[in-house]
């Protein structure tokens, strides 16, 4: 399988079994294996191609919005899902911080009468909780001073023969905390899948992107982001795509489901309850049976993961990543 830093491409002895002293490019000679050579070269290009484009997490959510005050089962918090500032109030003891990133989108499926290449789901947003005592708090003299608050963006989605775009980070403060976007899912070709993206940093990471198949059955499923000790958890990794089949289901995001493969009514992720503060499942990846197909479904809100598109001859888009989320409660005297 390949990686997303080009680690692990099949040289000319290994694509497929089709080469080698025994394989069918054997018979041809000089020109098979350079044939082979030519593959190989075109998937180191166009894994290069792709990093900018599956790693960029400095997008963010510039619109204002208005600040909301929620009542969830860690207590009441005011939800930041846009850039914004927070001051905290007088008299305040302590603050709870729950970051989670931007999910990624996945790569879409790539065009090929030869399988084609299925598309990688993209990594889930990371999530990251922490209690911060008041000493610790930027002051202004007497006074708290105002910290920057930074809510990364969902990555789009991949369209045909092109990468998920990587989830954007969520910051606290300048470089105080950090939950890291989840990294786009990699186009593949007709001889090698696409890569799913690593999720996002995190004290709990975000669940992987599952990886495309290739004339083996289904897609990879995309990875979770649970913790087995609380209710925390970061956006659920998108599953990987197909060229004949059904498509990975979508990684859980804290305690959502992933969508499913096969259905426009199941493909995208599930969203927690309004009174959970954790990511969202992941988006299931494209899908080719019963004589129909479709486009890998959506991470949900937030932090959940784009599924990978369909690769064949009717390729298919991939799934769009959710944006990020910032809660912060204050305990007063």
């Amino acid at each position: 399988m390949t990686s997303p830093d080009g680690a692990g491409i099949p040289d000319k002895g290994d694509v497929g079994g089709w080469s080698g002293d025994y394989g069918p490019l054997s018979i041809l000679g000089a020109f098979g294996q350079a044939l082979v050579q030519g593959i190989t070269a075109g998937l180191q290009v166009d894994l290069a191609a792709q990093q900018a484009t599956v790693n960029d997490h400095s997008q963010s959510i510039t619109e204002l919005r208005a600040v909301l005050n929620q009542l969830i089962l860690q207590g009441n918090a005011l939800v930041f899902t846009s850039n914004n500032t927070y001051t905290p109030s007088a008299g305040v003891l302590s603050v709870d911080v729950i970051l989670i990133g931007g999910g990624a989108g996945g790569a879409g499926g790539t065009a090929s009468a030869f399988n084609g290449g299925p598309g990688g789901g993209g990594g889930g947003g990371g999530e990251v909780h922490v209690n911060i005592p008041a000493t610790l708090l930027p002051k202004d003299g007497e006074d708290f001073a105002s910290i920057e608050i930074t809510i990364g963006a969902g990555g789009a989605r991949g369209t045909v023969g092109n990468p998920g775009t990587g989830g954007g980070d969520t910051v606290f403060g300048a470089g105080l905390l950090t939950a890291g976007g989840g990294q786009g899912g990699m186009t593949g070709t007709g001889t090698a899948p696409g890569v799913g993206g690593v999720g996002g940093a995190g004290m709990i990471p975000g669940g992987a992107g599952g990886s495309g198949r290739v004339s083996s059955g289904s897609g990879w499923p995309g990875g979770n982001s649970t913790s087995a000790y609380d209710l925390h958890g970061g956006g659920g990794g998108g599953g990987g795509g197909t060229d004949s089949g059904i498509g990975g289901p979508g990684g859980i995001g804290g305690i959502s489901a992933g969508g499913t493969s096969g259905n426009t009514a199941t493909r995208d992720g599930h969203p927690p309850s309004p009174i959970v503060a954790t990511g969202a499942g992941g988006g299931a990846g494209g899908w080719s049976a019963y004589g129909l197909m479709g486009d890998a479904g959506n991470g949900a809100f937030p932090g959940g993961a784009g599924g990978g598109g369909r690769g064949a001859a009717s390729a298919t888009n991939g799934g769009a990543g959710a944006a990020a989320i910032m809660f912060i409660i204050e305990h007063l005297a």
